[in-house]
């Protein structure tokens, strides 16, 4: 039985609570009661009277890593210190161990080094000051260890909290950032992609279509510029709100009518710029009669119970215009010549569509000819002498206008 039971302690003060816990055990009361006197006014103490029971009382214990500090004897019945040591390391790894032995037995030193993993060894009889003094650094050394580990978890804590916290914030930042990208390749007032978007994608597609133009010539890009006609007059009659209302709902329209695949640009103030890939200009003037009558039928509201009627204008081609002289023309001078036909559309009445389209039986612009086009002087040519390319059929146009006369 202990000469010492934690259980047994009177209740204690504060300042007693307050005191480092330590753990004598020696199979000598006398020992035992001479430590506890030397130590018991700095420390807590419980005690063993072999490391049987020793271990019995830390198996009792809710908590037996709150022991700082363990001084024992080497050389008791049942369990020596060295094997109570082994016994509670892997327990209680932060407790530090001291042995007291009446022996200098080199073999005990090196198994207790070795296998109880020992803080300090020490022969009886010992110097008070001396053990005294091993005892204070001992704790220290504890503490200093637990205020390391709870600094280390705390710092892992914190690390992790801010980790969590960054990755929050760095989520919050790309959807923020994917927000403004999207912003900034839309038109604000209709929702349709913008010149921006325009720019930045064009040139993806265009190398997807050069790949596949490779092989098959008939591959192309169409390209449609849409028009509201006297779109002044709504804003000047009705006000700029009139004309955002009327803009929104001509979005709408050309929205429903072309493919989802198909690219709606607004290109600017009421102009429109359809990218339809792989259409032939036959369903690109399909896709154009569809919105033109669309339009021509819709009721736009203006607010205040107020509605017009509007119509379009829409200019078409393809790229590239030229199909067997594929770098003859860019996708901008291409749609130049969308903007073109959308001009005689313009000139001829309104509310039509006019498409531009290379005569693939010219001889300027035959197979045969591949190497004989220079892109800046066709391009100039057909910007300022479109009358003559079509009257000498380089040149076609297409137009639902009854008597097919455009014009120029």
């Amino acid at each position: 039985m202990s000469v010492f039971d934690i259980k047994n302690l009177p209740e204690k003060s504060n300042n007693e609570l307050d005191k480092p816990l330590i753990m004598l055990v020696d199979d000598e009361v006398e020992n035992i009661n001479v430590l506890r006197q030397l130590l018991e006014s700095h420390f807590q103490i419980i005690t063993g009277l072999n490391g049987a029971e020793a271990i019995d009382l830390i198996d009792n214990m809710v908590d037996p890593t709150k022991i700082q500090l363990i001084i024992t004897d080497q050389r008791m019945p049942i369990v020596t210190g060295v094997e109570f040591l082994e016994k509670i390391v892997d327990r209680m790894p932060d407790t530090i161990r001291i042995i007291l032995t009446g022996y200098s037995d080199t073999q005990v030193i090196i198994d207790a080094i070795n296998k109880a993993k020992l803080y300090k060894f020490m022969t009886k009889p010992f110097d008070p000051v001396e053990l005294s003094l091993t005892v204070k650094r001992g704790v220290e050394a504890y503490q200093m260890r637990q205020a390391l580990v709870n600094y280390a978890a705390n710092l892992e804590k914190l690390v992790e909290e801010r980790t969590e916290e960054l990755n929050e914030k760095n989520e919050a930042l790309n959807q923020a950032l994917s927000s403004l990208e999207q912003l900034s390749l839309s038109d604000q007032l209709t929702g349709a992609h913008n010149r921006h978007f325009l720019k930045k994608f064009m040139p993806q597609e265009l190398a997807k279509l050069k790949r596949e133009h490779a092989s098959n010539i008939n591959e192309n890009i169409g390209l449609m510029m849409v028009d509201i006609d006297f779109f002044k007059k709504v804003n000047d009659s009705y006000g700029h709100d009139a004309g955002d209302r009327v803009l929104v709902q001509f979005t709408d329209i050309l929205k429903q009518s072309c493919r989802e695949s198909d690219w709606l640009v607004r290109w600017g103030g009421e102009e429109f710029v359809i990218v339809a890939r792989g259409q032939s200009i036959e369903g690109l003037e399909q896709l154009a009669e569809r919105i033109r009558k669309q339009v021509e039928l819709n009721l736009f509201e203006l607010g205040s119970q107020q509605t017009i009627n509007c119509s379009c204008s829409i200019g078409i081609t393809c790229f590239p215009f030229l199909k067997n002289h594929y770098e003859t023309l860019t996708w901008q001078q291409t749609l130049n010549f969308a903007d073109l036909a959308l001009y005689l559309a313009k000139n001829n009445g309104r509310n039509t569509w006019v498409s531009l389209i290379e005569n693939p039986d010219s001889e300027m612009t035959g197979s045969d000819q591949k190497e004989s086009i220079d892109s800046d002087s066709f391009y100039d040519n057909v910007m300022t002498n479109l009358v003559d390319l079509i009257e000498q059929k380089q040149v076609l146009y297409h137009t639902p206008i009854a008597d097919k006369q455009l014009k120029f």
